[in-house]
């Protein structure tokens, strides 16, 4: 009799131990299942708000501001093929005449992993120009310098990407020069003897760069950009920063060579000027810039930056335009608290000043200055 117990009882546990390794399968088969569906499709708002108080030319603004709001859609299809979408929702959505995108879709791409050592991606995508404040997140960005805020660098293209050692990448990028046809941006350009490309492309060469542990990275690229017929922009851009544990500064150098001013800010500042000459925009314009960033974080939950920055532009041989008649200056600092590990989350002071001069022959040009006052959140908000 007692062996017919046993028998029974030893049955009887393999029984209930079938069925809890069963359920433990199933549990294991759901959880590697969600893990690869969140691997498919991760949702993100990038979002920046602030109450502010801004100061132009002794006239004070009060009130608050959505400075940043993009949805990013993105995910890893297989263990090579992968994509990202990236949307401003508020900005216009109209579709542009060269590319045919809004300009409030800064991405959207596939690409994919031929090795751990070569990637390609194509479809809308940031130009790799160099710098660190260029390389940011635009949601961590209190004010731009005037350079990257008039660029245009969200463009259709396909990049190479070779990771040739390891801590190090280089880019090979061609994209589209602009999203619009240069008659819509520029007009007609005829009088000055400027034609419309047939190939408007930009070509540019990156390379990212980690050294001693990642305590010394670079971000630098060179490009060359197809503004017209035989007019090109030629732009160079070098960033480096000190990066330790709790403490960073980084320095940035962005210069650009115009043949016809696609930046855009010495003919935006040169209107009276142009009119009163017959021309439409300046040509033989030069632009560069400085920035200098340095951050502590005196705790985990807090951190502290300053930033400056310095601009020029220049029109060749045009009097009172040449020699840097537009001269920028900014000077930057906050104090930023994270109250939530794992969560990219913060709550800010900030304070933005920025200072304008120009070449005193050009009365119509008045410096001035502005400054602001900000407090508010920035959040990264992993929706899904």
């Amino acid at each position: 009799m007692k062996k017919y117990i046993v028998v029974f009882a030893a049955f009887f546990g393999y029984v209930i131990y079938a069925q809890e390794s069963v359920k433990i399968t199933e549990l294991e088969q759901k959880i590697e299942s969600l893990d690869k569906h969140n691997e498919n499709l991760n949702i993100y708002f990038n979002f920046q708000s602030s109450f502010d108080v801004q100061n132009i030319e002794d006239e004070t603004e009060v009130g608050f501001k959505a400075r940043q709001l993009r949805l990013e859609i993105r995910g890893n299809l297989t263990d090579k093929l992968f994509y990202r979408f990236r949307h401003r929702l508020n900005r216009n959505n109209t579709a542009q005449s060269l590319d045919n995108l809004s300009r409030a879709t800064d991405i959207m791409y596939a690409g994919y992993n031929f090795s751990d050592k070569v990637t390609f991606i194509a479809g809308k995508q940031s130009q790799a120009w160099g710098g660190f404040e260029f390389d940011l997140n635009p949601m961590n960005i209190y004010e731009y310098s005037d350079f990257i805020d008039y660029m245009d660098n969200f463009m259709l293209g396909a990049d190479l990407i070779v990771k040739p050692v390891d801590n190090h990448e280089v880019h090979f990028q061609v994209t589209d020069t602009r999203n619009a046809r240069f008659e819509d941006i520029y007009g007609d350009l005829s009088s000055q003897g400027i034609e419309a490309s047939n190939s408007p492309l930009t070509y540019i060469l990156n390379w990212n760069g980690n050294f001693l542990d990642n305590k010394l990275q670079t971000r630098w690229a060179y490009g060359i950009q197809t503004q017209a017929k035989d007019k090109y922009s030629k732009m160079i851009t070098l960033g480096n920063k000190i990066n330790l544990n709790n403490f960073q500064v980084a320095l940035d150098y962005m210069h650009a060579d115009e043949d016809i001013d696609r930046l855009g800010i010495a003919t935006n500042e040169g209107m009276p000027y142009l009119a009163a000459t017959g021309a439409k925009v300046f040509e033989d314009v030069n632009y560069d810039t400085y920035i200098l960033k340095a951050e502590y974080q005196p705790s985990e939950n807090w951190n502290i930056f300053l930033k400056g920055s310095y601009e020029t532009s220049s029109v060749k041989n045009v009097e009172n335009y040449d020699d840097d008649f537009r001269k920028s200056y900014g000077y930057f600092g906050g104090l930023e608290y994270m109250p939530f590990q794992g969560q990219d989350l913060r709550v800010f002071l900030a304070y933005i000043g920025r200072k304008y001069e120009y070449n005193e022959n050009l009365a119509y040009l008045k410096d001035y200055d502005t400054n602001r006052v900000s407090i508010g959140m920035m959040y990264r908000i992993k929706a899904y």
